[in-house]
């Protein structure tokens, strides 16, 4: 007898209120969406202005046939913003990465400019084979070319 008279004390919430928290939680389901998405269209977007492009690599002379390896290879910054290269840690061939590279200068490259890396801790290569050749900046953007030894 109890229990009957205790349920019928009890009331629902009413349809108005019901409808308008419905309304509230997914207006904060969808700002929660809203921001994740900025932030991480946000994040990827900012990650465009960095681009690098090997134009060329120049060989040494091979007059006696054992080999050559690159001389020079001309790093172009393309992107929008500066980029910094870090001669010890930019440049990979083959996969091995060249701790001893020189550049032609430090700091930040600008955007549309030239740099030049000098590789000087590589044996000379076979004439023929193909070298995988890359640059990296600290960033993490970088240009990898295949190029065929003269």
């Amino acid at each position: 007898m109890n229990y009957r008279k205790f349920r019928k004390n009890l009331k629902a919430i009413s349809p108005i209120i019901s409808v308008l928290l419905m309304i509230a939680i997914a207006v904060v389901a969808s700002l929660v969406v809203y921001a994740w998405v900025m932030g991480y269209i946000g994040y990827q977007t900012g990650k465009t202005g960095d681009s690098v492009v090997i134009q060329s690599v120049s060989w040494t002379n091979d007059t006696n046939g054992a080999g050559s390896y690159p001389k020079a290879i001309y790093l172009q910054n393309v992107g929008s913003t500066s980029v910094t290269v870090v001669p010890a840690s930019c440049l990979y061939i083959n996969g091995l990465q060249d701790p001893t590279a020189t550049t032609s200068q430090a700091g930040a490259l600008i955007s549309g400019s030239t740099l030049t890396i000098s590789p000087a801790g590589l044996a000379n290569y076979a004439q023929g084979s193909t070298l995988t050749i890359k640059v990296t900046t600290v960033g993490g953007t970088y240009s990898q070319v295949n190029e065929q030894v003269p």
